[in-house]
């Protein structure tokens, strides 16, 4: 692979209809008064930010959305691959027992439901293919590992079942070479997602439920006051509230560039999402929406494009060993996310004073857990302010 030219652009926007685009569309909140009063106000309008927003509309709380940028899907929550999958950023084996985050699978998993559910609602916009996803093991020590995953999911009440590289090549109408493949781990719930179908639904729900929305309204600080905390933005607008929730997600101070890229190319409807099982192997295959993406693999340094050709050439020659009918095509689209990112990074809720909840650890698998964390984040504070409805 000589060159992949970088876009700087996930294929979402391209792919994406005008009624999908229309909803992400925002008013500025230059245009509002120079001072707001609502009970919540929540800082970003990803995914955490649009799921909390919700919550706390339907629960009888006046919010307010402040994001930064001028429209909806242009930060992490519109850049990611569109891999929609229960858990987090680790196997289930791994997950600390005991922990906040261990409890996340059973509930993303719950929330991955939810979301199917909702796409066959009349009223929603959400783009969701249940194709499965599948870790294939191309060693005898990952095909242990996927063993000891497979088990634990079961144990977790999660679906799971090891599959052979025959079945595997079946599943994707032989779209993949699966001729190193050992074994593998099917996850027949999974599957992939437009993300902005489902910010564009997510920001309907919620100012259908009378939460209102504004872009570029980028927070300067957010200050204690009596009953409460007034948040200034950086034009001067203030916004009076009795709680905070800052959902920016894993775009501030970030610790790393993760990349992707995309493939226009036909691939065979009941073909399942897929990664390899190895360890340090971190490249996820997405395909759908007529493109097969590909994100993951070592994190660059964050703020620099200095040697993001290096990180998609090699992206792009995995990519062609998985799919040999692509040899030689280089990649439509190629784009990197400059993210807050760890190895054992684990989605949390984090108090930063009375009232103000901080959605955190959503750098590399955030599209549930910043869902459920959302919710979670408006149940608290709606019940500690009791302003949940009568």
């Amino acid at each position: 692979m000589s060159s992949v030219a970088v876009i700087n652009q996930a294929p979402w926007r391209d792919t994406a209809s005008e009624n999908v685009l229309s909803h992400l569309q925002l008013p500025s909140i230059e245009g509002m008064a120079d001072s707001l009063v609502y009970d919540v106000a929540i800082i970003g309008g990803g995914m955490a930010g649009l799921s909390s927003a919700q919550a706390f509309a339907q629960l009888g709380a006046s919010a307010v959305v402040l994001e930064a940028q001028p429209a909806l899907a242009l930060g992490a929550s519109g850049r990611n691959a569109g891999i929609l999958c229960a858990g987090i950023n680790m196997p289930i084996t791994y997950t600390p027992k005991g922990s906040s985050a261990a409890e996340l699978w059973s509930a993303t998993q719950r929330k991955l439901f939810e979301v199917l559910e909702e796409a066959r609602e009349q009223s929603s916009f959400i783009d969701v293919k249940r194709v499965g996803a599948m870790c294939l093991a191309t060693s005898k020590t990952a095909a242990a590992r996927l063993k000891r995953e497979t088990k634990a999911r079961l144990a977790a009440c999660m679906s799971a079942e090891l599959i052979t590289a025959a079945e595997v090549s079946k599943l994707s109408g032989g779209f993949i070479d699966v001729s190193n493949v050992l074994s593998a781990m099917m996850l027949p719930d999974e599957g992939a997602i437009h993300p902005f179908t489902l910010l564009a639904t997510m920001a309907n729900r919620a100012r259908r439920s009378g939460c209102q929305i504004y872009g570029e309204a980028r927070v300067e600080s957010v200050e204690p006051s009596t009953g409460g905390y007034i948040v200034k933005t950086s034009n001067g607008k203030t916004i009076q509230c009795r709680a905070v929730v800052s959902a920016v997600g894993p775009l501030e101070a970030p610790t790393g560039r993760i990349f992707a890229l995309a493939f226009k190319v036909e691939i065979p409807e009941s073909c399942p999402v897929w990664w390899d099982a190895n360890p340090y192997i971190y490249y996820d295959y997405r395909p759908g929406n007529g493109c097969l993406t590909v994100s993951g693999g070592r994190y660059g340094t964050p703020g620099t494009s200095k040697f993001d050709l290096q990180y998609h050439s090699k992206m792009a020659a995995a990519t062609h060993q998985w799919v040999p009918s692509l040899a030689g095509v280089e990649p439509d689209y190629a784009w990197g996310v400059d993210l807050h990112v760890a190895p054992d990074l684990l989605p949390e809720l984090v108090a930063l004073g009375d009232n103000w909840l901080s959605i955190q650890g959503l750098g590399a698998l955030g599209v549930l857990p910043g869902l459920v964390l959302g919710e979670r984040a408006a149940k608290q504070i709606t019940t500690s302010l009791a302003l949940c409805k009568k």
